[in-house]
């Protein structure tokens, strides 16, 4: 699979900071994978899992970790960065479950030209990512709102973008998505 790395299960002695180090000497970091089992701990190669998000560029990637001869479809949860070089130090993998959707953070991204663009409005996202549920082969890489029928003054709401079936936006309240943003002609004498 193009977006799979191996991972090798750490033993009991290979834990702690010194570990960690000898670990990383050897080009290979720490990770913990979690999620359906018990938490393990495990080491990975970072240069296989930078490539990946370097050529996806998307953080929802799922990446089919090899763990003893089994893949496991995992999110990367978050990756510590050495503040300098910007090297991965640690990763936590989330073992994705194959019976039950799971919530991620996606891009909303602006499709269309907006009625108001053509007087000098412009498009003002105000939130930049939304929750989706979904089932992990599923997630999107952007939201798309469509904002061609949008002048200015006027806005989408979160409970209005429409999304594929199997898909939704998780939401407590229903908030501004984004607006369109300039002088009204209206108003103007």
């Amino acid at each position: 699979m193009e977006n799979s790395i191996a991972a090798t299960v750490r033993s009991d002695d290979a834990r702690g900071k010194g570990a960690a180090r000898k670990l990383r000497a050897s080009g290979k970091i720490p990770a913990t994978l979690y999620g359906a089992a018990a938490p393990m701990s495990v080491e990975v190669d970072p240069r296989a899992l930078d490539d990946i998000f370097r050529v996806s560029r998307n953080h929802n990637t799922i990446v089919q970790v090899n763990v003893n001869g089994q893949d496991v479809p995992c999110l990367v949860k978050e990756a510590q960065r050495h503040p300098l070089s910007r090297e991965i130090l640690h990763v936590d993998l989330y073992a994705v479950p194959e019976d039950r959707d799971i919530e991620v953070r996606v891009p909303v991204e602006a499709v269309g030209k907006s009625k108001g663009a053509g007087v000098g409005g412009k498009v003002r996202i105000i939130r930049r990512e939304v929750r989706v549920v979904c089932h992990y082969r599923r997630i999107p890489t952007t939201v798309q709102v469509d904002v061609s029928s949008l002048d200015i003054g006027e806005q989408i709401r979160v409970s209005a973008v429409p999304m594929p079936e199997g898909l939704r936006i998780a939401y407590e309240t229903d908030f501004a998505v984004l607006s369109i943003v300039g002088k009204s002609k209206r108003g103007e004498k």
